[in-house]
């Protein structure tokens, strides 16, 4: 708990900077990952491990790293999930999705600052000219494409990762699948870093929650790119909208609504089942 407006600025500035590093580094793979990765235009399983190993271990270096300070929260849905279950004021809670949500953008920013040159040789030429399968796709996805098939203004390359449901799945399907993921996470945040008898210890527990970031990575990125964090899908998209993509997210609601359900259900699980259950030591003691 915070306990004065001292730690609460140092608290609302460390999630500030750990969202904007955790974009940076998750959004920026995702980037090089495709930049370099010819083919289809579909997530290949390269590109996709890739992706969901900066995303885990990126949010498990920022939790060790600010989690003395703030909790390590790094999300409004972690955040909701403290505030619902009364660890954190709501005025605290706004603040730190405040500073959570303006993170994501100034990191998407420095991002976009990062890669802006990438999509130099695309304007004025066709895929023809280009003559690179990587570097095509590059184009094609972050370039206009005029009457002529020559590519025109370019945004953000590859939309600076923003979230886009797939085209293969309903947008019903994308909520469950995002909630389910956010679950995962919240789930893992409870287990492993609040509960009283978690059985590895609070300090490996920055561990188990950037494995379970993997793992919705590497189940959802082809489906929805992978939100389970609304502030990651508003900094990159915003950017990405500044800049000039064309940045129609479909199924844009489902970032915002889905990861919020999954805090709540994974919360209510934790409160109502598993925070007061015994566990294996608790059993050992009383034998």
């Amino acid at each position: 708990m915070v306990q004065s407006k001292k730690d609460l600025f140092g608290a609302v500035f460390a999630e500030f900077l750990a969202t904007a590093l955790f974009i940076w580094i998750g959004c920026g793979a995702a980037i090089s990952s495709n930049t370099w990765h010819s083919g289809n235009t579909n997530p290949e399983v390269g590109s996709v491990v890739g992706i969901a190993l900066a995303f885990g271990f990126g949010i498990s270096v920022l939790a060790y790293g600010i989690g003395h300070v703030s909790g390590g929260h790094i999300n409004p849905a972690v955040t909701f999930s403290f505030l619902i279950r009364g660890e954190m004021s709501f005025a605290s809670a706004i603040m730190y999705m405040l500073a959570q949500f303006f993170g994501a953008f100034i990191g998407a920013l420095f991002l976009y600052a990062s890669v802006v040159g990438l999509t130099t040789g695309c304007e004025g030429n066709t895929a023809d000219q280009i003559d690179d399968g990587a570097n095509v796709r590059l184009c094609s996805a972050s370039c206009t494409l005029d009457e002529n098939d020559v590519f025109g203004d370019c945004g953000a390359p590859f939309g600076l990762g923003a979230n886009t449901v797939s085209g293969a799945i309903g947008q019903g399907s994308a909520f469950i699948a995002e909630l389910i993921g956010t679950f995962v996470l919240v789930f893992t945040v409870l287990m492993a870093a609040v509960h009283k008898s978690n059985g590895s210890g609070p300090n490996a527990a920055p561990i188990a929650i950037g494995w379970s970031v993997m793992l919705a990575h590497l189940v959802l990125v082809p489906l929805t790119g992978c939100g389970i964090n609304p502030a990651r899908t508003f900094g990159p998209a915003i950017v990405a909208l500044i800049s000039g993509t064309n940045t129609f997210i479909r199924g844009a609601w489902v970032y915002y609504t889905a990861p919020f359900a999954g805090s709540l259900c994974a919360t209510l699980s934790y409160e109502i089942i598993f925070k007061n259950v015994p566990t294996v030591e608790d059993d050992d003691e009383a034998v």
